[in-house]
């Protein structure tokens, strides 16, 4: 390893979500330009932000794991007509972006105004209020402002994260989600931390598409076995809590955006959180979660290496 390399590896370390002088001067571009994004229309704003994060298509790996997550779900599209949607997913990531740094902590009020309801689904998260319900959603559309929304609906969400390594970028991002009623959990002790919440009534938001580390169960994804975290399938059985999968999809219309759900659980009786109960469950919330993509792939985060972990019989003997 390089001096250069060693360095750098003792700085990010040294200032890992720690304020100080040198994470607050590499923090300075990117106020800088998020200070003029802010000055722009929405239209332009937006544009701007999809053009930048389409640079990810040029990623050869990024384009080689998309390819397959989108061949495993869309098996009938030719291959022209899969990279189209790549394409566009990836400028969708600019999108998420732009929402999380400027929009969800500018644009407070009336941003209800913005979002139409798919028919009876403001009733379906109305009714959730006070029950403690568990939400489950994917990296699909606008999640971030979906997340904001159900804070805006009186739903009391949570939801755990990990934190950006720059401390200055994550106090910008704690902050602009307390305005909107959405608590922050840190990843470490989330478990505990969700469970407190939902005693209390309050919701929380979790994603079950992204690939899991410890301890996952293996639970088919568009047909393809995937490492899924267990914990909205066992908070939903051990606390006999509501289950409701969500969705935000950006309309074609810039500054608007429809909000979805389907209730999975009504809730009531505690149950165990069985390795084959937590399995069953999980098997209907990536359902839900796969039909609706299916209806807007080109709003799907198709890059990240989903299928990494493997299961243990893929794995190479010693």
């Amino acid at each position: 390893m390089s001096k250069v390399r060693q360095l750098r590896k003792r700085l990010r370390r040294r200032w890992k979500r720690q304020p100080g002088i040198i994470p607050w001067l590499l923090y300075q571009p990117m106020r800088l330009f998020v200070a003029i994004l802010r000055l722009l229309p929405i239209a332009w704003m937006f544009g701007i932000a999809r053009a930048i994060a389409r640079l990810a298509w040029f990623s050869s790996r990024r384009r080689r794991v998309g390819r397959f997550h989108i061949a495993q779900a869309l098996p009938q599209l030719t291959p022209l007509q899969r990279d189209e949607i790549l394409k566009a997913s990836c400028g969708h990531l600019g999108l998420d972006a732009a929402e999380v740094l400027i929009f969800i902590q500018t644009k407070r009020e009336g941003f209800l105004d913005c979002m139409q309801f798919e028919d009876g689904a403001r009733e379906r998260f109305e009714s959730m209020k006070g029950k403690g319900a568990v939400m489950v959603q994917a990296h699909l559309g606008a999640f971030e402002l979906g997340g904001g929304a159900l804070g805006q609906l009186g739903l009391d969400p949570a939801f755990p994260m990990r934190m950006p390594n720059n401390y200055y970028l994550g106090r910008d991002l704690v902050d602009g989600r307390a305005g909107w009623g959405v608590t922050l959990l840190p990843r470490q002790g989330a478990v505990r931390k969700m469970m407190v919440h939902l005693r209390k009534g309050g919701s929380v938001i979790l994603a079950t598409d992204q690939n899991a580390h410890h301890a996952p169960v293996f639970v088919p994804w568009f047909g393809h076995p995937a490492a899924t975290e267990r914990a909205a399938a066992s908070l939903v059985l051990k606390l006999g809590r509501p289950l409701l999968v969500f969705w935000c999809i950006r309309s074609k219309e810039v500054g608007r955006w429809t909000l979805g759900c389907e209730i999975l659980e009504n809730g009531g009786e505690r149950q165990e959180a069985s390795s084959q109960a937590v399995l069953d469950l999980n098997l209907r919330i990536h359902h839900c979660l796969e039909a609706v993509i299916r209806r807007h792939p080109e709003q799907y985060l198709w890059i990240h290496d989903r299928y990494r972990t493997r299961p243990p019989a893929e794995q190479p003997s010693s």
